[in-house]
């Protein structure tokens, strides 16, 4: 067998498998998200609507926080988290998931309202933790955008 027979061999091998993919893929009734890379540009808007999460203000989580029953999680380091949070929030540190999730899960309905939040206006941790409880079926999940300081600054109680 050549190199050549080889090489064409394979690249026919790679084409069924990416049509056998695409396929199964357009008639699966629960279909696979598609990935953005945030990095370049992706478009985070489009990514949160995909997935059901939302920004909140701070005034609809002040009321939030008055209402039973809904979480509060803080995703930042447990460091920053112990020097102070939200009263009463869960830490729920995004960069370590496989500290926490295996937990949660099974504890927590997945009816549960949820507000994620951490600290700084480029903070990305909140976002990324309100979607990564939406993929793993969470339903009702919000973020607050800078949350901490606006938190405080609002003048709502912090531990």
């Amino acid at each position: 067998m050549t190199i050549k027979q080889t090489i064409k061999e394979a690249t026919i091998l790679i084409l069924a498998a990416v049509g056998i993919a695409i396929a199964i893929h357009i008639i699966r009734p629960d279909r696979i998200a598609p990935v953005v890379d945030r990095s370049n540009g992706g478009d985070v808007q489009t990514i949160q609507q995909t997935l059901g999460v939302r920004e909140i203000s701070v005034e609809e989580a002040r009321h939030l926080f008055k209402e039973e029953g809904v979480l509060f999680a803080d995703s930042r380091h447990r460091a920053d988290y112990e020097a102070g949070h939200i009263q009463g929030a869960v830490n729920l540190n995004v960069t370590e998931p496989d500290a926490w999730l295996p937990d949660f899960i099974p504890a927590t309905d997945p009816a549960t309202r949820i507000v994620t939040y951490c600290d700084g206006e480029s903070c990305p941790l909140a976002e990324e933790l309100a979607e990564l409880l939406v993929l793993n079926g969470f339903e009702n999940v919000g973020y607050l955008k800078n949350g901490l300081t606006r938190w405080r600054e609002s003048g709502l109680p912090v531990e």
